[in-house]
Protein backbone atom coordinates (compact mmCIF):
# COMPACT_ATOMS: atom_id res chain seq x y z
CA UNK A 1 0.00 0.00 0.00
CA UNK A 2 1.70 3.13 -1.18
CA UNK A 3 0.95 5.97 1.52
CA UNK A 4 1.34 9.33 0.20
CA UNK A 5 4.49 11.68 1.05
CA UNK A 6 3.54 15.54 2.34
CA UNK A 7 6.35 16.71 0.02
CA UNK A 8 5.11 14.60 -3.01
CA UNK A 9 1.22 14.13 -3.27
CA UNK A 10 -0.59 11.61 -5.49
CA UNK A 11 -1.12 14.28 -7.62
CA UNK A 12 2.14 16.12 -8.36
CA UNK A 13 4.07 16.35 -11.88
CA UNK A 14 6.22 14.15 -10.37
CA UNK A 15 3.70 11.12 -9.05
CA UNK A 16 1.92 11.70 -12.40
CA UNK A 17 5.08 11.51 -14.60
CA UNK A 18 6.37 8.46 -12.96
CA UNK A 19 3.13 6.40 -12.53
CA UNK A 20 2.81 7.23 -16.51
CA UNK A 21 6.66 5.97 -17.14
CA UNK A 22 5.33 2.46 -14.61
CA UNK A 23 2.50 2.12 -17.05
CA UNK A 24 3.85 2.83 -20.15
CA UNK A 25 6.53 0.14 -19.19
CA UNK A 26 4.01 -2.63 -18.41
CA UNK A 27 1.87 -2.70 -21.65
CA UNK A 28 5.32 -2.06 -23.79
CA UNK A 29 4.03 1.56 -25.31
CA UNK A 30 6.65 3.61 -26.13
CA UNK A 31 4.50 6.23 -27.44
CA UNK A 32 3.28 6.39 -23.90
CA UNK A 33 6.78 7.05 -23.06
CA UNK A 34 7.42 9.52 -25.41
CA UNK A 35 4.08 11.45 -23.57
CA UNK A 36 6.25 11.99 -20.63
CA UNK A 37 9.23 12.99 -21.54
CA UNK A 38 10.42 16.82 -21.81
CA UNK A 39 11.71 17.51 -25.41
CA UNK A 40 15.58 17.42 -24.21
CA UNK A 41 15.54 14.20 -22.17
CA UNK A 42 18.57 12.65 -20.81
CA UNK A 43 18.89 8.82 -20.77
CA UNK A 44 21.57 7.34 -18.69
CA UNK A 45 21.86 3.56 -19.84
CA UNK A 46 22.92 1.23 -17.07
CA UNK A 47 25.54 -0.80 -19.94
CA UNK A 48 27.90 2.57 -20.42
CA UNK A 49 29.37 5.60 -18.80
CA UNK A 50 30.10 7.25 -21.77
CA UNK A 51 26.89 6.91 -24.08
CA UNK A 52 23.89 9.21 -22.86
CA UNK A 53 20.57 8.89 -25.24
CA UNK A 54 19.37 12.97 -25.42
CA UNK A 55 16.21 13.96 -27.45
CA UNK A 56 12.36 12.84 -26.78
CA UNK A 57 13.06 10.73 -30.26
CA UNK A 58 16.42 9.05 -29.35
CA UNK A 59 14.72 8.07 -26.06
CA UNK A 60 11.59 6.51 -27.23
CA UNK A 61 13.32 4.40 -30.10
CA UNK A 62 15.41 3.52 -27.35
CA UNK A 63 12.56 2.29 -25.34
CA UNK A 64 10.92 0.50 -28.43
CA UNK A 65 13.98 -1.54 -28.49
CA UNK A 66 13.52 -2.09 -25.13
CA UNK A 67 10.51 -3.16 -25.39
CA UNK A 68 11.62 -5.83 -27.55
CA UNK A 69 13.75 -7.51 -25.91
CA UNK A 70 12.18 -7.49 -22.43
CA UNK A 71 9.15 -9.78 -21.38
CA UNK A 72 7.06 -9.97 -18.60
CA UNK A 73 7.76 -5.95 -16.86
CA UNK A 74 6.64 -5.62 -13.55
CA UNK A 75 6.67 -2.31 -11.39
CA UNK A 76 6.56 -1.81 -8.01
CA UNK A 77 5.01 1.54 -6.08
CA UNK A 78 7.46 4.34 -6.73
CA UNK A 79 9.08 6.78 -3.90
CA UNK A 80 8.49 10.58 -5.05
CA UNK A 81 10.48 13.68 -3.28
CA UNK A 82 9.84 16.80 -4.81
CA UNK A 83 10.98 16.37 -8.50
CA UNK A 84 12.77 13.15 -8.24
CA UNK A 85 11.02 10.02 -8.03
CA UNK A 86 12.01 5.97 -8.37
CA UNK A 87 10.68 2.85 -8.99
CA UNK A 88 11.84 -0.81 -9.70
CA UNK A 89 10.76 -3.55 -12.15
CA UNK A 90 11.30 -6.60 -12.54
CA UNK A 91 11.45 -8.52 -15.96
CA UNK A 92 13.06 -11.51 -18.19
CA UNK A 93 15.59 -11.03 -21.13
CA UNK A 94 16.37 -14.29 -22.79
CA UNK A 95 14.92 -15.98 -19.94
CA UNK A 96 17.17 -14.70 -17.60
CA UNK A 97 15.66 -12.78 -14.88
CA UNK A 98 16.95 -9.23 -14.11
CA UNK A 99 15.53 -6.53 -11.66
CA UNK A 100 15.93 -2.66 -12.51
CA UNK A 101 15.67 0.57 -10.38
CA UNK A 102 15.11 4.07 -12.49
CA UNK A 103 15.49 7.11 -10.83
CA UNK A 104 13.71 10.01 -12.70
CA UNK A 105 14.02 13.24 -12.43
CA UNK A 106 11.14 15.57 -13.80
CA UNK A 107 10.68 20.04 -14.45
CA UNK A 108 7.76 22.10 -13.51
CA UNK A 109 5.67 20.80 -16.22
CA UNK A 110 6.09 17.18 -15.26
CA UNK A 111 8.12 15.82 -18.30
CA UNK A 112 10.94 13.65 -17.18
CA UNK A 113 14.12 15.59 -18.12
CA UNK A 114 16.80 13.04 -16.73
CA UNK A 115 16.25 9.11 -16.53
CA UNK A 116 18.63 6.76 -15.14
CA UNK A 117 18.40 2.75 -14.89
CA UNK A 118 19.82 0.82 -12.42
CA UNK A 119 19.73 -2.99 -13.18
CA UNK A 120 20.89 -6.34 -11.11
CA UNK A 121 21.88 -9.17 -10.97
CA UNK A 122 24.99 -9.02 -12.90
CA UNK A 123 23.96 -11.87 -15.20
CA UNK A 124 20.66 -10.53 -16.15
CA UNK A 125 22.62 -7.44 -17.12
CA UNK A 126 25.17 -9.11 -19.14
CA UNK A 127 22.42 -10.72 -21.02
CA UNK A 128 20.80 -7.24 -21.63
CA UNK A 129 23.90 -6.29 -22.28
CA UNK A 130 23.94 -9.28 -25.56
CA UNK A 131 20.87 -8.60 -26.62
CA UNK A 132 19.74 -4.93 -26.49
CA UNK A 133 23.01 -2.47 -27.52
CA UNK A 134 22.97 -4.70 -31.01
CA UNK A 135 19.37 -3.96 -31.87
CA UNK A 136 20.09 -0.27 -31.16
CA UNK A 137 23.33 -0.28 -33.02
CA UNK A 138 21.92 -2.29 -36.21
CA UNK A 139 18.91 0.55 -35.72
CA UNK A 140 21.39 3.83 -35.30
CA UNK A 141 24.57 2.03 -37.17
CA UNK A 142 23.41 -0.30 -39.90
CA UNK A 143 23.11 -4.49 -39.43
CA UNK A 144 26.79 -4.79 -39.66
CA UNK A 145 27.52 -2.75 -36.44
CA UNK A 146 24.94 -4.44 -34.55
CA UNK A 147 26.35 -8.30 -35.51
CA UNK A 148 29.40 -6.67 -34.30
CA UNK A 149 28.68 -5.44 -31.45
CA UNK A 150 26.49 -8.85 -30.74
CA UNK A 151 29.84 -10.75 -30.94
CA UNK A 152 31.96 -8.92 -28.81
CA UNK A 153 28.70 -9.07 -25.98
CA UNK A 154 27.49 -12.56 -26.06
CA UNK A 155 30.37 -14.40 -24.67
CA UNK A 156 30.72 -11.89 -22.12
CA UNK A 157 26.74 -13.13 -21.07
CA UNK A 158 27.45 -16.42 -21.38
CA UNK A 159 30.28 -16.11 -18.82
CA UNK A 160 28.36 -14.85 -16.29
CA UNK A 161 25.50 -17.01 -16.46
CA UNK A 162 28.00 -20.06 -16.01
CA UNK A 163 29.19 -18.20 -13.34
CA UNK A 164 26.46 -17.15 -11.62
CA UNK A 165 25.64 -20.49 -11.61
CA UNK A 166 29.06 -21.94 -10.64
CA UNK A 167 30.35 -19.66 -7.96
CA UNK A 168 27.79 -20.44 -5.38
CA UNK A 169 29.36 -23.65 -4.82
CA UNK A 170 32.80 -21.98 -4.15
CA UNK A 171 31.44 -19.52 -1.39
Amino acid sequence: MSIPSPAAPPTSPASAAINALRAAGENGDADAVAEVLAADVVFHSPMSATKLFEGRDEVTALHRDIFAVLDDIATTEPLVLGDTGAFSFHARVREVELEAMNLVRVNEQGQIVEYTVFVRPLPGLATLFATLPPRVSARRRGRPAGALVAALARPLAFMHRIADHMAPRFL
